[in-house]
């Protein structure tokens, strides 16, 4: 059965969702090279001390992510959106009234990043909730707001400073105030409803499983499954399997359908204030809820996943993080993350015990045990470290040849011109079975890394407009095939978990990078040093990647000799006692 569909309202998302990543991209690409500058020349500061504001507002963005995933899933894409905006707007307005850097660094870094973040997660979740065979095309458009928002804001943020006067504060109100159209686009992000077929289907799915299985030895019932559930409410009694092995079930109504069947265990105690149910009317009632639950973002194993879920058989069943079932037994649209019996408290779920099993489905750090995912995020940590540097300072060091403030804001322009064709690109590669994700993006960032090294021996200005080319591929093919790479390497039943662990190391690099970039410069006096290390960061990032499938097909190796050896172990010690007792 299907459960998730693309339609004709899911185009309107990707428009909304092209939008918001528009406006928080553009916004986050571009304020640090207009205003760093004259934030050290107001506040009588260090280029490292002023650079802090855009690392904290780029890397609260990143690390806002598993906050962001958690409560879209429990409130909806659609409010967690809002409340990013507005939080945004809040913290930008407040950061055109603070009298030190300081007080800057929270109101602009802290409450704007967040803000960003909570409005940007849900525009890439609730695109993936819509789309499955069009998804690398949909998601494709919807990022692809990152780079056309880059070119924008390039230009239209010098000019709006000038219209200003140079005064950096009622700029800010006027970037608050462009921040708000995000709530337009949080307004059409409407969650997944169940329709009508959705729901006889499932009712169709949980009577035809209590009739096929009278077995009640393997399965629960509702009218003993809870004590909330009291047989004169429910005529009958529904049976419900609680994710249960293949083996226990048939074909038709086993793995990818059991979730429905568990959530509507649970939904049934809404129900239990009734006289009397039947058992089709219990099913038919509580399946729209059950569904409700199903068509949660985070319900879905593949909801960070870029590509077609068509393509993703291949992708997932290589990984080597013992499950429960490794994922070949259960549906790739359905995750662990299902209510359990201790949420139900008076027919209802607490919400923060929601957001905190959603946390925790994301932040799974059982995962740095496998040291696959430590040298990937390694190299995604020292890559993200350069990731804003050029943003932010490539118009200040081409200023060093004699390059004028437009011709600065061009390079910006031209980052966000190629990032647009390199996403594109990747979201074509990400659906190509024969082609290597980890290679290509380990090349990019290579080549990116090199080019960034040369850019201190730049003597003419179409050398810097050259750069932008191989480093806008490269920060294209890192960011929107990484989750593609989590799915090769982990599996997909691991991606949500491994995907809200990855921001956690990007957003502290982004932290990181920018400062660290700004000192050099203040300790050397130019940006020279600066961009050599970064560059070397960036390639060292790429080239510790390279042997990451052999080391992985290390991993899985070891994994599955360990596990023989613990079954035969277990099958030696069942023999001894055999004989012991005969």
């Amino acid at each position: 059965m299907k459960f998730f569909f693309s339609c004709g309202y899911g185009w309107i998302i990707v428009i909304a969702s092209f939008a918001a990543n528009l406006l928080v991209d553009g916004i986050i690409f571009t304020t640090g090279q207009t205003l760093l500058g004259i934030w050290e020349n107001d506040f009588q500061t260090t280029a490292m001390a002023a650079s802090w504001a855009q690392s904290l507002l780029g890397g609260c963005y990143l690390l806002a992510g598993p906050l962001a995933s958690a409560l879209a899933n429990h409130f909806g894409c659609r409010l967690v959106c809002i409340i990013g905006a507005v939080l945004a707007f809040t913290g930008f307005t407040l950061s055109a009234l603070v009298p030190a850097l300081p007080i800057l660094y929270f109101t602009f870094g802290v409450l704007g990043g967040v803000g960003f973040g909570l409005v940007y997660l849900p525009a890439i979740v609730i695109v993936n909730q819509y789309f499955e065979k069009r998804r690398a095309l949909a998601l494709g458009i919807a990022v692809c707001g990152s780079g056309i928002g880059t070119t924008i804001f390039s230009q239209v943020f010098p000019f709006l400073l000038r219209l200003n006067g140079q005064n950096w504060r009622t700029f800010l109100v006027n970037v608050a105030f462009i921040n708000l159209l995000c709530i337009p686009c949080g307004l059409c992000f409407r969650n997944l409803q169940p329709n009508e077929m959705q729901i006889e289907e499932v009712t169709k799915i949980a009577m035809a499983y209590h009739e096929s299985h009278p077995d009640a030895n393997k399965k629960c019932n509702l009218t003993s499954s809870s004590e909330r559930l009291k047989s004169p409410h429910i005529a009958g009694g529904i049976p419900i399997e609680r994710f249960a092995s293949s083996e226990q079930v048939g074909n038709k109504y086993s793995s990818q359908n059991r979730p429905f069947l568990s959530s509507i265990e649970l939904n049934a105690a809404k129900r239990s204030d009734r006289n009397v149910w039947s058992q089709e009317r219990l099913v038919k009632t509580v399946s729209k809820e059950s569904l409700m639950e199903v068509n949660k973002p985070l319900s879905r194993m593949d909801i960070f996943y870029s590509g077609s879920v068509t393509n993703l058989s291949r992708r997932f069943t290589n990984s080597h993080v013992k499950n429960q079932d490794n994922g070949g037994n259960r549906s790739p649209y359905l995750s662990n993350l299902a209510l359990s019996t201790e949420c139900v408290s008076g027919g209802g779920v607490k919400w923060t015990r929601g957001v905190q099993m959603a946390l925790k489905s994301l932040l799974d750090f059982s995962l740095l045990k496998s040291i696959t995912f430590i040298v990937l995020n390694i190299g995604g940590f020292l890559t993200t470290c350069c990731l804003f540097v050029p943003f932010l300072y490539l118009g200040e060091k081409s200023s060093s040849i004699g390059t004028s403030l437009d011709e600065q804001s061009y390079l910006l322009l031209s980052l966000g011109l190629i990032n647009i064709f390199a996403r594109i690109l990747c979201g074509i590669i990400s659906d190509l079975p024969s082609v290597d994700p980890l290679m290509v993006s380990n090349l990019a960032v290579i080549a990116g890394g090199i080019a960034t090294m040369l850019v201190p021996l730049f003597t003419h200005y179409w050398m810097y407009l050259a750069y932008t080319v191989p480093f806008a591929l490269a920060i294209a093919c890192f960011s929107a095939l990484r989750s593609v790479i989590c799915v090769e390497l982990l599996g997909l039943e691991r991606l949500s978990s491994a995907f809200g662990i990855v921001l956690l190391f990007m957003g502290f690099a982004a932290l990181t990078g920018p400062p660290l970039a700004a000192a050099i410069k203040d300790f050397t006096g130019d940006f020279d040093a600066s961009f050599y290390t970064m560059g070397s960061l960036m390639a060292i990032s790429g080239i510790i990647c390279l042997p990451l499938r052999r080391l992985n097909a290390y991993e899985v190796k070891r994994s599955n000799k360990n596990s023989n050896f613990h079954n035969e172990s277990e099958l030696q010690m069942l023999n001894v006692n055999s004989v012991n007792a005969s």
